[in-house]
């Protein structure tokens, strides 16, 4: 008996390297997928959780790097994951294949679908600059590379950051910027932050093979499927 809480006391005190962090709504509602996704990761040891309710991302997320770099209980931890409630992973091994890479920024891949007035634009949460022209534009549905690529600006669904650079950071690390007339957003929390990495001196990398779910009233992954399927008919 005196084993079995002796090797539990260890396994509870084990120093985690990750710190898997996911803003969630005040009402603490949270996709199961998204919950199982996290609890496999901190069964097999590689990264504690930290939940953090929120109005708004950027105020978790702000929160989060601050208790990463400042809390003594996270000291020895090595990054920092952010993943958002509706966008689950596929791959449950996502956080070990992200960090196999050694990049001291690294995203996953989510679909995105915004409805226009008269089209449907479906693209990845990533955004390529035109080395030229530099012109930026998403990439489209068809579009994804087929191996690891840098990204000029992510979203922050699936993102493994080192410590290195966080500590290179200055808060707010992520801001929502507003029009002069507040009615629109200027810059993204999540475009902010990529801006500030990448002003830091870092690349921002993406791996195609790391693709999450993105639940609404339905996955969009299910929408890109359709997409494809009658653009193959066309």
């Amino acid at each position: 008996m005196k084993r079995l809480l002796h090797k539990k006391r260890r396994t509870l005190n084990k120093e985690y390297s990750v710190l898997i962090v996911k803003p969630h709504n005040i009402e603490n509602r949270t996709n199961e997928w998204t919950n199982k996704f996290i609890m496999q990761a901190f069964e097999r040891g590689v990264g504690e959780y930290w939940g953090v309710p929120t109005k708004t991302p950027e105020l978790a997320r702000n929160r989060a790097i601050h208790k990463f770099l400042h809390d003594p209980k996270h000291m020895s931890k090595t990054h920092l994951f952010f993943i958002d409630d509706d966008s689950p992973p596929i791959e449950t091994f996502a956080i070990e294949h992200l960090r196999s890479h050694n990049k001291p920024v690294i995203a996953g891949i989510t679909p995105i679908v915004r409805l226009n007035q008269q089209t449907m634009d479906c693209t990845w949460s990533a955004v390529l600059m035109d080395k030229k022209t530099k012109v930026m534009s998403n990439i489209g549905i068809e579009e994804l590379p087929k191996k690891l690529f840098k990204a000029h600006r992510v979203g922050g669904t699936c993102l493994l950051i080192q410590r290195r650079v966080l500590e290179k950071l200055k808060p707010p690390y992520q801001m929502t910027i507003f029009n002069d007339n507040y009615t629109d957003v200027k810059l993204s929390e999540d475009v902010y932050f990529s801006d500030k990495i990448r002003e830091a001196g870092f690349d921002i990398w993406c791996d195609p093979d790391i693709q999450c779910h993105h639940y609404h009233e339905f996955d969009l992954l299910d929408i890109f499927a359709v997409v494809r399927q009658l653009k193959h008919i066309a």
